[in-house]
């Protein structure tokens, strides 16, 4: 089924249930679980591919971490100053 066969499906069947309360009810729980579960699959995919990413080169990692400004930096350098909002 395509995108849109299955948007008119969808609807339909919600039309059927909108008038009873207690079936919006479980077709609103059944939606939030379905939608979790996905949400799941989709974070341990993310952690997955993160594992399977290359290690950065030296050059970058020289990079790395935070950098020493002091206050005589901010004042010789307006883009600094800018990023430090002062």
């Amino acid at each position: 089924m395509t995108t849109i066969q299955l948007n008119a499906a969808l609807m339909r069947e919600l039309n059927v249930i909108m008038t009873d309360e207690g079936m919006m009810k479980k077709a609103i729980k059944a939606l939030r679980r379905i939608t979790s579960k996905q949400k799941t699959n989709v974070t341990s995919e993310t952690v997955e591919n993160a594992s399977e990413q290359l290690e950065l080169p030296d050059s970058f990692k020289q990079l790395r971490g935070a950098a020493s400004i002091t206050e005589e930096d901010i004042k010789s350098d307006g883009r600094i100053a800018y990023i430090m909002g002062k």
